[in-house]
Order: C-alpha cells, then structure tokens, then sequence
C-alpha cells in the first residue's frame, strides 16, 4: 500500500470510514495517519467543510503513535479492570437489587450535577457502575447481559425472583460445567447466574461478574475489537451453520464472552493508557465518535459507539 501515491492511500480510507470498516491499517502509515484522523473526524461534515479541513491537514502533515494496547502502563482504578459495565437505570433500585441479591457492596457515591447519581458497586471480585438519571430514563436506559459467578446458583435465582427479576431459564447443570440459571432484572438488565460444577468450569478464566456481548456476526465483531482495542481472541466455539453459541475474548486484563443473537447494546468503561490514541484507532476500525477526548472531572475520557452499537467510554482515571 506504500507504494501507492498518498491520495490514492487517502481515497481508500474515506471509503472504508464511509462504509464503517477497517480504517485501521492506516494508522501504521506515518504519512497517512494524520489525514486518516481527520478524515475519522469529518466523515459526516458537509463536504465543502471536510476539504478544506483535510487541505489544512495535508500542509501539515504530522506522525502520531499507534500503540494504544489497553494494558500498557494503562492506570486502572483499584479493584477494576481494562473493561467495566456500565448500566443506566431511572433510580437506584438496580443498586438495591444487586445488593439484595448478589450481596453487592456500594463503595461510591457521586452527584453529577445535570447528569444524577453515580455509582459503584463490588460485586465479589469485580466492579459495576451504574449512572442514575431520573427522568432521562428514555434516553439513557441500555440493559447489557452479564454472566456471574455465585456461591449457590439456584439461591441467588430465587432472591432475584423474590426481588423482581424474570426468569429466562431455570438453574440447571450445564454441559458447559456449571450449574445456571437465568434472570432478567426489572431493569432489563440479563444475569446468567451460575456456580461451578468442575475444573472444567468456565470460571477458572472469568472473574464474578463478565460482561456478555451478544451479536449476529459474532466473529466480524471480535476482529472489530482485535483491531479497535487490541483484544486478543481466546476461544471460538463454532457447530456450523453460522451462529456462534459462545466465543471469549481477553481486552487488557478483562475477559469478555460473546454469543450469537439481537445485540443488546450496552455502556463500557475501557481503560486506557492514552485516551487520544485510543480513540483514533477505535475510529479508524469503524467506530462512531460520540465525543472527542477532553479532560473531565474524573479523567480524560473519550466517547464512541461500536458498529453493534455498544458505547465505549474511553478512559484514563484523574
């Protein structure tokens, strides 16, 4: 591609970015890098705006860095990791169902002003926070699905029926060695709640709360990520026939399982070493900016949607 003139090498990026693909090769080119971020930027700007933007950008062409792995030297809060759930609900009756029935313990509490409560919860050995917005329920609400380890499966579903949940599927011994069982919770929100049965349990590479992506194309979804964020692939489980029961990546330190269905687009905390660089490959793999980094009161943070519709909040913690 090198050997291509540059604005050859340039047409072939603002087709990709049109198009939502794979922009990311073009981050390696030093010479096109800086005119590929432009293009990320500007890609729905009037046409007239976005040429004599991306001229300004040609007469001075820059070099940025590329490595942006969510692990390196990246400063994740105490007891998080790379990847952190992030569920928006009216008011925090979510926070007094996790308690109640996943023994969760609250561990912050922040009041934003304009935006509600913020909160932060422990849940064994892993972190959920929840963003309460009162009236912007409508607008903000977005239930992800979420697979937990527990000490006894088929207690803990009985305490989310008695707190409200919906079951989706009674505990039973899974060939997956667990024992689960399946909730909704008043909020949308899917709880695979399960108890190992064996050492070939799929806990051994989880933590106690794992979220769970769900996708039509499971496997164009995880090459989105690998290219975006740097996720390595662990395992495919593939019967034929196109779907793909279950699939698990590694971001940083955070394991995250994939399975085939209607996306349930969520919120996630991902964070990052650098925010900006971050931010410029997630564009360049096919992202939808949703708002530039820029320095806010609890660290620099960017915002983007995935092409399944997930949103990512791109961070480096103050």
């Amino acid at each position: 591609m090198a050997d291509q003139p540059l604005s050859d090498r340039l047409d072939g990026v603002i087709d990709a970015l049109v198009a939502r693909g794979d922009a990311s090769s073009s981050l390696r080119d030093t010479e096109l890098a800086p005119l590929a971020r432009v293009a990320a930027d500007l890609r729905h700007y009037p046409n007239r705006e976005f040429t004599a933007r991306l001229r300004a950008q040609f007469e001075r062409r820059t070099t940025m860095t590329t490595d942006v792995a969510p692990e390196a030297t990246a400063r994740i809060r105490e007891g998080f990791t790379t990847v952190t759930p992030y569920m928006w609900v009216p008011d925090r009756g979510l926070a007094d169902f996790l308690i109640r029935v996943f023994d969760a313990v609250e561990t912050n509490v922040m009041d934003n002003p304009g935006h509600g409560i913020h909160r932060e919860l422990r849940i064994g050995n892993s972190m959920v926070m929840l963003g309460e917005t009162g009236d912007q329920k409508s607008a903000l609400s977005r239930p992800v699905a979420l697979h937990i380890f527990v000490d006894d499966a088929d207690a803990t579903f009985a305490r989310a029926l008695a707190a409200g949940g919906t079951s989706l599927g009674e505990p039973a011994d899974r060939p997956y060695g667990e024992r689960s069982g399946f909730i909704r919770d008043p909020y949308g929100n899917q709880w695979y709640i399960a108890t190992p049965l064996g050492p070939e349990s799929l806990a051994s590479h989880l933590r106690s709360v794992t979220p769970y992506l769900l996708a039509h194309d499971v496997r164009g979804y995880i090459e989105f990520l690998v290219r975006a964020f740097g996720a390595v692939e662990e395992v495919v489980v593939d019967h034929g026939g196109g779907a793909i029961p279950y699939a698990r990546a590694r971001i940083g330190d955070a394991a995250v399982e994939f399975g085939s269905a209607d996306p349930m687009p969520g919120a996630y905390f991902l964070y990052v070493a650098d925010p900006d660089a971050a931010y410029e490959q997630a564009l360049a793999a096919g992202a939808t900016s949703l708002a530039a980094p820029a320095d806010r009161p609890s660290g620099r943070i960017a915002f983007v949607e995935d092409p399944v519709g997930n949103h990512w909040y791109i961070a480096r913690p103050a």
